[in-house]
């Protein structure tokens, strides 16, 4: 053997291994980056929708405004209909009572069992709803067509009971 093999040597330092990364922190992050994103995006998804959504009132107003082209003589019927339809959604809407499926009979009987708040705004027009709905009727199922003065009426008698029974706009941003 040779000398040099037989010397003895110090030892060598123990050797450092890299540490194992602790990931935990960079997994919270990116939760909380995720849940932040996500919270963001209801946000302001959201508030999108609200200030898009039209009140009824508004939505109904708008729909007479474009149903007031069927106003002629020629086309009474279908604008009775139209407005007949125009006004049983905006209280379907608006006072969450059941009108588009039932018949004008059926809904002004049922009017006596709403709240009382909602029959009070009711019982102002109900004379002049009664007889919109009957001449709405008239022209729909008894193919009897209205003039052009009645169906002026029936308009005014629509209109001024969405204007008196609107929503408040306090709520709305």
């Amino acid at each position: 053997m040779n000398p040099d093999q037989l010397q003895l040597r110090d030892i060598h330092p123990p050797l450092l291994l890299p540490e194992a990364q602790d990931y935990t922190i960079l997994l919270v992050v990116a939760c909380l980056c995720l849940l932040l994103g996500a919270v963001a995006l209801w946000f302001f998804r959201f508030r999108k929708m609200k200030a898009s959504c039209p009140l009824a009132h508004e939505k109904a107003l708008a729909e007479m405004k474009s149903a007031r082209s069927l106003m002629s003589v020629e086309r009474s019927r279908e604008y009775a209909g139209e407005i007949s339809d125009i006004l049983r959604r905006y209280i379907e809407q608006r006072f969450s009572l059941r009108s588009t499926r039932q018949t004008s009979t059926e809904f002004f009987a049922s009017l006596a069992a709403t709240p009382q708040q909602t029959a009070a705004l009711f019982e102002k027009h109900y004379e002049t709803l009664q007889d919109c709905l009957a001449q709405c009727d008239l022209a729909k199922f008894a193919r009897c067509s209205p003039d052009l003065a009645s169906m002026e009426k029936m308009e005014a008698a629509v209109q001024n009971f969405i204007e008196a029974t609107r929503e408040p706009e306090q709520g709305r941003r």
